[in-house]
C-alpha cells in the first residue's frame, strides 16, 4: 500500500523527460520565431501593395532611379548571368571601373536578388518591385531583432519594426545604395548595446564591426560616414565615463574598429583608388578631384530648413516625408522620453535622435560647420539631410519602449496626460490649418487633415484602453494601424505608370526599344553619343561616350571629350540625337519617339595600329594635339608618357577584336613590323595585356586611351581587368569575415569551458537569440 501511495506521489523528471520537454521548448522558438518572419513579410509586402499586387504603380519613377539605378542593376545582373563579377563598366563612358565607382557592386544585399534573375532578358519590373520590397523586409527585420534584444515584447518590437521599415528616410527613399546602406544601422548599435551591456564582449564588437563594414559596401558613402561618426561618438563617450572599464572597452572598441576597415575593403580601397584618378561633381558648376574640399555652400544649400520642422509628425510638403514618423510613433516615443527617462537606452537613442535632427539642418547649426572644418571624410558627405536616417533609426526603439511603458500602465495618469495633449494637438494642427485656408496662404491638405484627425482618435483609444472599455491586444493593433495609414498617407514613393503627367521617367525604360534594335543590328561594334542624360548603354548593354553619375575619370576630361575630333578618336560611331551636332553626321535611323541616330563618318574602329608617337608635355598639349587638325590622329599617337620605341613600315597591319566581355578583350594583330594596338577604351590601372600568353605593358595612347607595343608577325593579344585594389579589397573583407568568425568560435568554446568547470550541461541551440 504504501508502495502504491508512493508511486502516485510525484516523481523526478527524468533526463529523457528534460530532453524532450527541452526539445519541445526550441521547437516552439522558432516556430514562433519563423511566425513573427511571415508577419513582417506580410506586412511589407501588404503596405507596398501598389508594387506587388497591382500593375498601376511603380517606384520606378524619378529621375536618378531610371536613369542612374535602374541601369545599373540590369549591368550587374547580366554580368552575374554570365558568371563575372561586374568590376569593370565598358558601357559608360569609354569604361569605367563599376567596383571603384562606388555604385553597389559590393553590396552583399544584392547578391541573391541576382542569382535570383532568369538566365536571359532584362530585369522584369515585378522584380524590381519585389526588390523594393526586398530592401524593406531586411529593415524590419533588423529592427524586430534589436527591439527584442532590448527585451522588448513582440508586439512593441514589430511596431518599431513598422516605424523603421516604413517612416521618414528609409521609407522614402529610393536610391538602392542609399537603402541598403541604413537597414544596416538596427544590426550595428544591436551588437554595439551588447558590448556596453558586456554581453559576449569580443563577439559583439566583432559583429559591430563586421555589419558596420557591411554598411560601407552598400554603395553610397553618406549614410556609413554619418553612422560611423555615431558610433565612434558613443564608444567615445562610454571609453571616457566608465573609467574601470576603459582599457576593456578601448580593445573592443580596437577590435570593431580593425573588423570594420578590413569587411569594407571589397569597396572602399577600389573606391579610394578611383576617387585619386577621377573628378566628382558635387552640386557646383565644375566637377573636383579627391584633394579638393567640397564648398560648405553645397552643404548649406542641401540642409534640412528648420521651417521643415513640424514635418516630423504633420507632412505639409512632400518633402517633409524624409523626416515624417507621423503622430502615432512621435507621440509613443516622447512617452518613453518623459515615463522612462531612467533607463540608460532610452537616455542614449533620444540623444542619437537629437544628434541627427540637428545635425540634418547643417548650416543652420554651428556645430555642423565645426565637423565640417576639423573631422576627414566628414565633408564628404555632402548632403547633411540624409543624417535624417539616424532620427528615425533612433525612434524605432523608442516606439518600442514607449508601447511597452504604455502597456504596463494601465490605469495610470501618464495615459491620460498622454490623451489630453494628443488631443489638444489634433485640435490645435486642424484648427491652424482652417485658419491659413482661411486666409487663402495655404490650401487645406489631406496629410494635415488625416493627422489631426489622427491626433483625435489616438486620445480616444487611449482612454477607452484606459477604461477597459478595450483589450490589449485591440489598443496593439490598432496603434500598429494607425502607424501603418499615416504611413501610407504620404505615398510619394509610389507613382502611377501611365496617365496624364504619369510615367513620365518610367516611360524612358522601353522609349528607346526601336533605336536599340537598330544599333544592336550593326556588324561592327558601336559606341553612341547619346543626347539624354540617361545611362541607356548600361541597360541595353551598347556602349556609350558619355553617362549619368557622380564622376569620370580624370585622363578623359582632359581629353576634351566633347569635341569632334575628340570623339573621332574614342570610336564615337553614332550620334543618338533630335539633331546632329556638328556637320557630316548623316542620318540613318528615324527614331519612334523624336530620337534619330546619326553616322558618324570619321570615327575610328575600336581597335587600330600606330608606328608613331609624338611627345606632350602636359595632359593639355595631347589635347591641344588631338583638336590640331594637321595632325594624323591614325598614324601618330600623342603620348604624355614616355613614348615607347616603334618602326615604321610600308605594309599595312592587321588588327581584328575576336572576343569582348566586361572584364576582358582579345584582338588578334598581324603586324608589319613593331608598332603599338590602340584600344579605343579608357586607360585604368588593373588592366593585364599578355601577348601570346607573355606578358606586356599597357601604355597611355592618346592621353586616356590603352596601347600595347606588339612586334612583327601574327600575334594574340589579350587585355584582362585584374586590379589588385579589388584583390586587395576583397582579401581585406574575407579577413574581416573570417576574424568575426575567428572571434565567435573563441567565444564558443570559453562559454563551453566555463560551463564544464561550473558542472552545467551542454547548451542547446535555441534558434535565434531573440
Amino acid at each position: 500500500m504504501m508502495a502504491c501511495c508512493a508511486d502516485c506521489g510525484p516523481r523526478p523528471i527524468s533526463s529523457y523527460d528534460g530532453r524532450v520537454r527541452a526539445n519541445l521548448m526550441t521547437a516552439g522558438r522558432r516556430l514562433s520565431w519563423l511566425a513573427m518572419l511571415l508577419l513582417l513579410f506580410v506586412i511589407c509586402s501588404g503596405f507596398c501593395w501598389r508594387l506587388v499586387l497591382s500593375h498601376e504603380y511603380t517606384w520606378l519613377d524619378s529621375p536618378d532611379v531610371v536613369h542612374l539605378e535602374v541601369p545599373r542593376l540590369q549591368f550587374q545582373a547580366t554580368q552575374w548571368r554570365h558568371g563575372a563579377f561586374p568590376l569593370w563598366d565598358p558601357h559608360q563612358w569609354c569604361g569605367q571601373p563599376f567596383l571603384g565607382e562606388i555604385v553597389g557592386a559590393a553590396n552583399p544585399v544584392n547578391w541573391p536578388f541576382f542569382l535570383a534573375q532568369p538566365k536571359s532578358g532584362k530585369i522584369s519590373i515585378r522584380a524590381l518591385h519585389w526588390y523594393f520590397v526586398y530592401i524593406h523586409f531586411l529593415g524590419a527585420l533588423f529592427a524586430y531583432v534589436l527591439c527584442r534584444d532590448l527585451e522588448r515584447s513582440r508586439a512593441a518590437s514589430v511596431a518599431g519594426a513598422v516605424v523603421f521599415a516604413f517612416s521618414g528616410f528609409f521609407g522614402r527613399n529610393d536610391w538602392p545604395e542609399i537603402m541598403s546602406g541604413v537597414l544596416w544601422i538596427p544590426l550595428v548599435f544591436l551588437f554595439l548595446l551588447r558590448v556596453l551591456r558586456g554581453y559576449r564582449p569580443a563577439l559583439s564588437a566583432a559583429l559591430c564591426g563586421l555589419s558596420l563594414g557591411a554598411a560601407w559596401l552598400s554603395g553610397h558613402h553618406e549614410v556609413p560616414i554619418y553612422l560611423s561618426f555615431t558610433v565612434a561618438a558613443i564608444w567615445l563617450y562610454h571609453i571616457v565615463t566608465e573609467r574601470d572599464a576603459r582599457m576593456r572597452l578601448l580593445r573592443l572598441g580596437a577590435l570593431a574598429l580593425a573588423i570594420a576597415i578590413l569587411t569594407s575593403g571589397l569597396q572602399t580601397v577600389p573606391g579610394y583608388e578611383y576617387a585619386k584618378l577621377a573628378m566628382r561633381w558635387v552640386g557646383i558648376d565644375h566637377p573636383i578631384g579627391w584633394h579638393d574640399t567640397v564648398p560648405y555652400a553645397v552643404d548649406a544649400s542641401l540642409s534640412y530648413h528648420p521651417a521643415s520642422l513640424p514635418g516630423l509628425f504633420v507632412p505639409w510638403f512632400s518633402a517633409d516625408a524624409e523626416v515624417y514618423l507621423g503622430v502615432a510613433a512621435v507621440s509613443l516615443a516622447l512617452l518613453a522620453v518623459v515615463a522612462q527617462w531612467k533607463q540608460r537606452m532610452v537616455r542614449l537613442f533620444a540623444a542619437v535622435a537629437l544628434f541627427a535632427l540637428l545635425f540634418a539642418l547643417g548650416s543652420y547649426n554651428v556645430f555642423h560647420g565645426m565637423l565640417y572644418a576639423v573631422l576627414p571624410l566628414f565633408g564628404k558627405a555632402r548632403v547633411p539631410g540624409r543624417i535624417l536616417c539616424l532620427l528615425d533609426f533612433a525612434a524605432t526603439p523608442l516606439v518600442a519602449y514607449g508601447l511597452d511603458g504604455l502597456l504596463g500602465r494601465r490605469g495610470e495618469r501618464a495615459t491620460h496626460r498622454l490623451a489630453l495633449a494628443l488631443a489638444a494637438g489634433g485640435g490645435a494642427i486642424f484648427l491652424l490649418a482652417l485658419c491659413l485656408k482661411a486666409t487663402r496662404e495655404f490650401e487645406l491638405n489631406g496629410n494635415v487633415a488625416f493627422a489631426a484627425l489622427v491626433a483625435l482618435l489616438l486620445p480616444c483609444l487611449l482612454l477607452a484602453w484606459q477604461r477597459r472599455a478595450v483589450g490589449s491586444r485591440f489598443l496593439i493593433g490598432a496603434v500598429i494601424g494607425l502607424i501603418l495609414a499615416e504611413y501610407g498617407m504620404v505615398t510619394g514613393i509610389f507613382h502611377l505608370r501611365s496617365g496624364p503627367n504619369q510615367g513620365i521617367y518610367f516611360a524612358k525604360l522601353t522609349a528607346y526599344k526601336d533605336i536599340v534594335e537598330f544599333l544592336k543590328k550593326q556588324p561592327d561594334l558601336v559606341r553612341m553619343d547619346f543626347e539624354e542624360t540617361f545611362n541607356l548603354g548600361d541597360l541595353e548593354g551598347i556602349d556609350s561616350l558619355g553617362g549619368f553619375g557622380a564622376g569620370v575619370t580624370t585622363n578623359l576630361l582632359d581629353m576634351d571629350w566633347p569635341q569632334p575630333r575628340a570623339q573621332d578618336v574614342l570610336g564615337v560611331t553614332y550620334r543618338v540625337s533630335r539633331a546632329p551636332n556638328w556637320p557630316g553626321q548623316t542620318l540613318v535611323f528615324q527614331g519612334s519617339n523624336g530620337f534619330n541616330v546619326y553616322r558618324n563618318p570619321g570615327a575610328f574602329p575600336h581597335v587600330w595600329t600606330v608606328h608613331r608617337t609624338v611627345s606632350a608635355n602636359s595632359p593639355a598639349e595631347v589635347r591641344m594635339a588631338i583638336a590640331n587638325p594637321a595632325s594624323d590622329l591614325h598614324a601618330v599617337a600623342p603620348m604624355h608618357d614616355p613614348p615607347p620605341a616603334l618602326e615604321t613600315c610600308a605594309a599595312p597591319d592587321e588588327a581584328r577584336m575576336t572576343g569582348r566581355a566586361a572584364n576582358s578583350l582579345t584582338v588578334e594583330t598581324r603586324m608589319a613590323c613593331r608598332g603599338m594596338l590602340v584600344i579605343s577604351d579608357t586607360w585604368y590601372p588593373g588592366w593585364k595585356a599578355a601577348i601570346d600568353g607573355h606578358a606586356a605593358p599597357i601604355l597611355k595612347a592618346y592621353g586616356a586611351l590603352r596601347g600595347v607595343v606588339v612586334d612583327a608577325g601574327a600575334h594574340t593579344v589579350t587585355l584582362r581587368y585584374r586590379p589588385a585594389s579589388a584583390i586587395l579589397g576583397g582579401s581585406m573583407t574575407l579577413a574581416g569575415v573570417l576574424a568575426t568568425m575567428v572571434v565567435g568560435l573563441s567565444a564558443y568554446r570559453r562559454r563551453n569551458d566555463s560551463r564544464r568547470q561550473a558542472g552545467l550541461p551542454e547548451p542547446r541551440s535555441a534558434g535565434p537569440p531573440v
